[in-house]
């Protein structure tokens, strides 16, 4: 009887694909802030948003790196909410 290696992407922490995702939502968000005339950086939902798609990317890099996901989500958060804060100076 054959047995199946494959494993659930979700169960799987090495998984990379969820790190590049994430990090490529972030990393959209974030630039979207700094564009003028953008309207991404107005608003609470705005500093919402940063902190959760920083604090996502977070979250997997810490798992992909066997960390605390909940420690990487509170650091990601962290910097997102310093990103907008940042974004709104420029």
């Amino acid at each position: 009887m054959a047995t199946n290696t494959t494993e659930a992407p979700f169960s799987n922490r090495k998984n990379s694909i969820w790190v590049t995702l994430s990090g490529a939502m972030a990393l959209t968000f974030v630039s979207m802030l700094f564009l003028p005339n953008s309207g991404a950086g107005e608003g609470m939902v705005a500093t919402y948003s940063s902190m959760l798609w920083c604090g996502i990317f977070g979250a997997s890099l810490a798992r992909y790196l066997s960390h605390s996901g909940w420690i990487g989500f509170a650091i990601g958060s962290v910097v997102g909410f310093t990103l907008q804060l940042v974004s709104q100076l420029i």
